[in-house]
């Protein structure tokens, strides 16, 4: 038994491949060999977008607030006064009425001088304890009285009422040199805060601007 086997194997690969490429806004590329492609790729010019305005989301929270107020305050204060002449000199201030303490419902004068002499005032913090050495001064004008506003609760200097002549010595042998205690009203402004629910937006941009350049893509047939 003859077995004749003949083989013939022939091979043939050519590979030719080109590229041409062209500066006219895109390149064109040309593959040959076992297959073939055409790719024309265009890359377009960069585009700027402006004004893009991207709207965010509205969050709430609790958040304090700061605030303006005013409120009235009060305190005890203890006074004492003296009349000072032009050599200054202090002599006892007169009182117009011989009672320490002052009710809050009384209106009119509290102290005056002899003519010629001023009033001068100290008004100091009252704790049960009577100590003028952190106190303030008030000094009035020749012909003032200190004048105690009633239920408003202030203490000024006010031109002092007409009387008969002496009367501030008759005054002072009557009732004597004294201190008086009574409480004062002032109005104060402070800040405080209170918890009020706060919206706010997150993520907007407003007034952006956007630059496409064609990136990896463009058009391919």
């Amino acid at each position: 038994m003859n077995v004749n086997v003949n083989v013939n194997a022939n091979s043939n690969a050519n590979a030719n491949a080109s590229a041409r490429a062209s500066a006219r806004g895109g390149s064109t590329v040309i593959v040959a060999g076992g297959g073939g492609a055409y790719i024309n790729v265009e890359q377009p010019y960069p585009t700027t977008i402006n004004g893009l305005n991207v709207d965010g989301h509205v969050v709430q929270r609790m958040g304090r607030t700061a605030y303006t107020a005013t409120r009235r305050v009060s305190k005890r204060v203890v006074i004492q006064a003296f009349c000072i002449d032009d050599r200054g000199v202090p002599h006892p201030a007169s009182q117009v009425r011989p009672d320490r303490d002052v009710y809050e419902d009384y209106e009119g004068e509290l102290y005056r001088c002899i003519a010629g002499t001023s009033l001068q005032v100290t008004i100091a913090d009252y704790d049960g304890r009577i100590s003028f050495e952190h106190g303030e001064t008030l000094t009035c004008r020749k012909g003032e009285a200190l004048w105690h506003g009633g239920r408003e609760g202030f203490v000024e200097c006010r031109t002092q009422r007409q009387e008969r002549e002496c009367n501030e010595r008759s005054l002072l042998r009557r009732y004597g040199a004294g201190v008086k205690i009574l409480t004062v009203y002032r109005e104060e402004t402070y800040t405080d805060y209170r918890e009020e629910l706060v919206e706010e937006v997150v993520g907007s941009v407003h007034g952006a601007s956007i630059t496409l350049d064609g990136g990896v893509g463009g058009r391919v047939f």
